[in-house]
């Protein structure tokens, strides 16, 4: 019982992993002026804005995905007590946390006071990123069950 409570909480973290970073990754194309909502905004505008949205739905698909995979891989391996994976993905947990907060700085100090079309891209890249996050993280628990 013990032993299927922790994998679940690992199951878990994997996927809110997964939406973290799929969160980043929205966070820093909007910063960059690659948003969900350049479409929503310039509907009208050609093919640009459509290219660009769809640039950063797969980019934040991607980066869901990514997320969830690697955090489970990462939390199977430290479950199974592989120290150097531990070392190795605690340094880089630290850095993307840095790299986060510092994106999450300088997104606040921009004045962008955001409206409809913020809050639907920024519910479509949760949704996105949780979907995404999902299965990356099925994938990696399934990958481990065979090995």
């Amino acid at each position: 019982m013990e032993n299927d409570a922790l994998r679940r909480l690992h199951y878990a973290a994997a996927i809110a992993c997964g939406v973290f970073a799929a969160l980043v990754v929205h966070i820093l194309l909007t910063m960059l002026g690659f948003s969900l909502a350049s479409v929503l905004r310039d509907g009208g505008a050609g093919h640009r804005p459509q290219l660009v949205s769809a640039l950063a739905w797969w980019s934040i698909a991607g980066a869901g995905f990514l997320g969830g995979w690697i955090s489970g891989a990462y939390l199977i391996a430290a479950a199974r007590e592989r120290a150097f994976i531990y070392r190795l993905a605690q340094r880089f947990l630290i850095a993307v946390v840095f790299a986060v907060a510092t994106a999450g700085g300088v997104m606040s100090k921009t004045g962008n006071v955001g409206g409809t079309v913020d809050v639907i891209a920024g519910l479509t890249a949760l949704a996105l990123g949780l979907i995404c996050a999902y299965c990356g993280a099925r994938l990696a628990y399934l990958n481990a069950e065979q090995v």
